[in-house]
């Protein structure tokens, strides 16, 4: 056979191989993310109790019922999806799916039909009072600005863009205390907008006792 068909021949096969069993992989593999992105990227975002677990499997996926206490962002298709008051996610951690203990509250911040680990969700009581701060009106303040994933501590030390914040997903005072916001200054050339971590007083402790 000759060994250009033999090798697309090939990647035929690994291709379909993976269509076949990437899906629950897929359903989770992302970078992380600040919680200010989570925010901004979702369809919505709410404070919902949990009223109970169906146990009926659709699609190997469990649906929660849930009552939505508060809504900070909800666009059609938020609306859409939660207009029932349920909830969807694969039925087990190998397939990403999440577990929900009835009669907590969580902030839930969902883009698409089902939520997974990739998913921002939060028990309420565990969240630092920056974080409720951040979801009802702060992270809004800062979805003009972008949050960049940032690996090592030399990359945090290089320069960054005027229009995004550098971010280590294991830096608590920017995860917890703070979100990334623009500011305008004055120059000869004019107004400038440029984007930074928030230096709320619980950040600044943070940053001087981390």
């Amino acid at each position: 056979m000759d060994v250009g068909k033999y090798l697309g021949l090939l990647a035929l096969m690994l291709l379909s191989l993976l269509a076949l069993y990437s899906s629950p992989v897929e359903a989770c593999s992302c970078m992380p993310s600040h919680p200010q992105t989570h925010f901004c990227n979702a369809d919505y975002v709410v404070i919902i109790r949990v009223m109970r677990k169906s146990l009926r499997l659709v699609q190997d996926n469990v649906a929660y019922k849930v009552e939505v206490k508060k809504s900070y962002k909800m666009n059609e298709a938020g609306h859409k999806l939660l207009k029932h008051g349920r909830i969807v996610t694969p039925n087990s951690d190998a397939m990403c799916g999440i577990n929900l203990d009835i009669g907590k509250l969580y902030v839930i911040a969902g883009r698409g039909p089902y939520l997974n680990s990739c998913s921002y969700v939060k028990e309420y009581l565990k969240m630092s009072v920056v974080e409720r701060r951040g979801f009802a009106g702060a992270y809004r303040k800062g979805c003009k600005c972008s949050v960049q994933p940032c690996f090592g501590q030399s990359c945090l030390s290089e320069h960054q863009s005027a229009t995004s914040c550098k971010w280590s997903p294991f830096a608590k005072c920017e995860t917890d205390y703070s979100a990334c916001i623009p500011s305008h200054y004055r120059t000869p050339e004019g107004i400038i907008s440029k984007c930074h971590w928030r230096r709320t007083p619980a950040y600044k402790k943070c940053m001087s006792d981390p």
